[in-house]
């Protein structure tokens, strides 16, 4: 049943990523774990300066489900997701925007009009072409995604038996740090 739901939700996501539109995502506050996951599937990101970003997964005992990791891997590099991914640990815009997690910083009240403002640019140009556009470098960074996809549903799915993501959730719910047994 884990592995169907977590397939079920790369498909959903798929959905929004196959968009023939482009998708800018305007960042502000946190944006933790799923938050990373729909930020992702933009096609620009623009950060506000309060912008706090952690994929915490492993914080609960499971892993990233839904493919953030993986659209990370072609936009940042495996060593640095992994890095990301496996600590948990927050970081802020500015480094989102140096390793090219974000395209823009700007300052919470020009976040909006900053994303609008990107929108009307791209949307003056000729669609056909923006469209062929998104597809082409979809096609060159996401090449293998499907079957990474199913690998990483596969993956995940053993950890939702786990006791390691029950400790993970009732410590986080506590506010404690989890004693994680590896079983």
């Amino acid at each position: 049943i884990a592995y169907e739901r977590a397939r079920y939700l790369f498909e959903r996501w798929k959905v929004v990523d196959q968009l023939p539109q482009p998708v800018i995502a305007a960042i502000h506050g946190y944006c933790l774990g799923a938050g990373v996951e729909v930020a992702m599937l933009a096609d620009i990101r623009i950060a506000a300066t309060d912008a706090i970003f952690a994929l915490p997964q492993v914080t609960l005992g499971t892993q990233i489900v839904g493919g953030a990791d993986l659209r990370m891997v072609s936009e940042l590099g495996a060593a640095r997701t992994k890095w990301l991914a496996m600590t948990g640990r927050r970081f802020g815009p500015a480094e989102a925007s140096e390793w090219g997690l974000v395209q823009q910083v700007v300052e919470p009240d020009a976040l909006q009009e900053t994303a609008l403002a990107l929108a009307q640019e791209i949307a003056a140009n000729a669609p056909l072409a923006v469209q062929g556009v998104k597809r082409a470098v979809n096609h060159v960074a996401y090449a293998g995604f499907d079957s990474a996809a199913r690998f990483e549903a596969l993956s995940s799915s053993v950890l939702w038996s786990s006791d390691d993501v029950y400790a993970g959730f009732a410590a986080k719910a506590a506010k404690q740090q989890a004693e994680f047994e590896g079983k």
